[in-house]
Parts: structure tokens; sequence; C-alpha cells
């Protein structure tokens, strides 16, 4: 099956894991049919359980890298469901943006939070959907929610980003 593969604080302050590398880790790791989807930590991969090629992927960055990186796999037909989703409007002042929780719990405890001026916050099976005006992402009282209680819990992409994903799966 296919299955994205979403790394946690990539190529966004913290280490910087190029696409190729990232492909030819993957690989190393017996993933296959990698490709990677823009330079912003995302890869399909084939495998039979979305668990264990995140597992797989790990171990190998941790290898590679010397710290761990953590990396949601998710089943593209799971992916699709998100997305299709997504309950907030999109337009050309807001940024839409999908948190997904990598540990239980953690998105219906963000759900619960109030949003700010703008933003809407919505919970879905294991993720929030999040609306906010754009620029605003780190400044917002629910982007700074996040980077407060749930920073490396969760792991975040534009909603474009993900239908991206999705067109090379």
């Amino acid at each position: 099956m296919r299955i994205a593969l979403l790394l946690r604080g990539v190529n966004v302050g913290g280490v910087t894991v190029r696409s190729a590398d990232l492909k030819a880790l993957l690989e190393g790791a017996g993933l296959d049919e990698v490709v990677t989807v823009l330079a912003s930590g995302n890869a399909v991969v084939t495998a039979t359980d979305a668990s264990a090629a995140a597992r797989a992927a790990e171990v190998a960055l941790e290898a590679r890298y010397g710290r761990r990186i953590r990396v949601l796999g998710i089943a593209i037909d799971d992916l699709e469901r998100v997305i299709a989703d997504y309950p907030h409007g999109e337009d050309d002042e807001h940024t839409p943006y999908v948190v997904f929780e990598l540990e239980p719990g953690i998105a219906a405890e963000l759900a619960a939070l109030e949003p700010g001026e703008g933003e809407a916050v919505a919970a879905g099976d294991g993720v929030v959907h999040w609306s906010n005006p754009k620029g605003t992402t780190l400044s917002s009282a629910f982007g700074k929610a996040l980077e407060r209680r749930a920073r490396d819990r969760v792991t975040t992409r534009n909603l474009r980003t993900l239908r991206r994903v999705v067109e090379v799966a």
C-alpha cells in the first residue's frame, strides 16, 4: 500500500534533510517506491504497514543524523479522508493546516483550546484542522499554544502540501 511519511521538525531551523538524501535513506531502510515531496520532510513509500514504515524511517534517520526525528506514517487512503474532512473554508486570507498527533490524545487536548481571533480549530480523528490568518502561524493564540503544549508531540502540514503528497502517491 502507498504510505505517506511526514517527518517532524526538519528543514525548519532544525536538521536539514535533503530530498535526495531522504530518498536514499528510506530505500536503504527497506522501503519501496520512494518518492520525496517538496523540500519539507515528506515522502511516499510502498510498504505493508504505516506504523512499521514510520519506525523504519525513524531508525534510519537517527542513525544518519544522530538524533531522533519523529515520523508519522499514514496510508494515502486515510490521508485523503483527512483532507476531505477539512471543515474550514479556504480563502486567500487564511492558511489551512492539519496538525497530526504523534502521541494518542494530544489532538483532542489541542482541539479543546480556545482559538484566537480569526482562527478556527476542529477535531478530527487523530488530527486537528486549523485555519489561521495568513502570516500569524507562530504568533497566533493557537500557534503559541501548539508550541507550548505539543511541540514534539505533533507534526503540522499545510493542507496544500498534503494535497501534493496525495498527488504524487
